[in-house]
């Protein structure tokens, strides 16, 4: 049997990544910004997926662009596995801007995050 080569594994887990990251934009940064914009009531939003979203947003962009021969750290060259590091510390930094960002924007529109 054969096995497929690992930047395969990359393309297709980086458009999982890539995918998932913008239905969480989406369903939990824009939908409830857009609602809360026509002032509705009873608005419902995560916290949690107003930071996973850019986070899968760059660890797909990531996976996507560089493809890593191998996804687990231990198993990466040096080199590989300190841009993996540095892009999950950008991907973390990123979702945590995202969420003050979108506390800030509801506190625009009148809401307490």
């Amino acid at each position: 049997m054969e096995t497929q080569p690992s930047w395969n594994k990359s393309i297709l887990y980086g458009l999982l990544c890539l995918a998932g990251g913008i239905a969480f934009i989406w369903y939990f940064i824009w939908r409830p910004l857009e609602a809360m914009a026509q002032k509705q009531d009873n608005l419902s939003y995560s916290l949690k997926g107003v930071g996973i979203g850019p986070f899968l947003v760059v660890f797909g962009l990531y996976l996507l662009i560089l493809r890593p021969p191998n996804l687990k750290p231990d198993q990466m060259s040096k080199n590989q596995r300190v841009v993996y590091w540095v892009m999950i510390g950008l991907s973390i930094v990123l979702g945590i801007v995202a969420f003050m960002w979108f506390k800030h924007r509801a506190t625009e529109l009148g809401y307490s995050v």
